[in-house]
């Protein structure tokens, strides 16, 4: 398989989880009571962060959003990985190693603190970035 091929199904796999992820992130609206509480705790309690009023739930719904940007972002630039691999493989193999390792590291935090859907994606993700670092075209 070309290496150009694995970017894409590495930025086709990247994209189903900005996707799950987003949707995943704008929840559901049915919320057990004692989860509710934990919400409404997050939603009602303020700190002062560096000239801000913010809540915790303003940084748990911000992260959420900026994790799906990186996500889209990700998809992005491997799509565009896939065009320069063709034209000069040697030239994207250290971005790709580069990406392989970041990958990897999202796997192990989404497996230690999430769940197996994201984990899986990443590990997906990682193994079509590496086998493509290690094509020679």
């Amino acid at each position: 398989m070309k290496s150009s091929v694995l970017f894409r199904t590495a930025s086709v796999l990247t994209l189903i989880f900005c996707a799950g992820h987003t949707y995943g992130a704008l929840g559901s609206t049915y919320r057990s009571p004692a989860e509710a509480a934990v919400f409404m705790w997050m939603q009602s309690f303020r700190l002062d962060i560096m000239g801000s009023r913010r809540t915790h739930w303003d940084f748990y719904r911000g992260f959420s959003f900026l994790f799906s940007v990186t996500l889209l972002l990700l998809a992005v630039l491997l799509w565009q990985l896939a065009a320069l691999s063709e034209a000069d493989h040697a030239r994207v193999r250290p971005i790709a190693a580069s990406l392989t390792l970041g990958y990897l590291g999202f796997t192990i935090l989404c497996g230690e603190y999430f769940f197996f859907a994201p984990a899986a994606f990443s590990a997906a993700a990682a193994i079509c970035v590496a086998l493509a670092a290690a094509r020679k075209s």
